[in-house]
């Protein structure tokens, strides 16, 4: 594993997406796995990270009441958000709070594996 300060947050209640971000991202990156919006909260604003995926559809707040949580506490935190459902009204109210990327499930390895490498390294 690199020498990382800060972890890279994953925010999803789909095990197999955890699972997935595991498989793609944990040898190189310490990842901290959330399954709910309200812990999201909670650990994003006791400890921001560089970098999380988020998604949309997870328990308590949804990934974009996280999203504007986390804003309106100043907390500048790199966004991507990873989401399967579909519609433009979704990337639109992401792209409101600032987010850095917005992918669709099923994920591209090589993208995710970019992206962290962009921001986090």
């Amino acid at each position: 594993m690199r020498n990382t300060i800060d972890p890279i947050f994953v925010v999803d209640d789909d095990l197999g997406i955890l699972e997935s971000f595991d498989a793609i991202l944990g040898d190189d990156y310490p990842l901290v796995m959330i399954d709910n919006g309200i812990e999201a909260i909670e650990k994003i604003t006791a400890q921001p990270p560089r970098l999380i995926f988020l998604d949309i559809k997870i328990p308590g707040p949804s990934g974009l009441e996280v999203l504007a949580s986390i804003r309106s506490k100043g907390i500048g935190t790199r966004v991507v958000v990873v989401t399967a459902l579909p519609g433009d009204q979704y990337q639109q109210l992401a792209e409101k709070y600032g987010v850095y990327r917005y992918l669709h499930k099923p994920l591209d390895v090589d993208e995710v594996q970019e992206i962290a490498r962009r921001v986090v390294n």
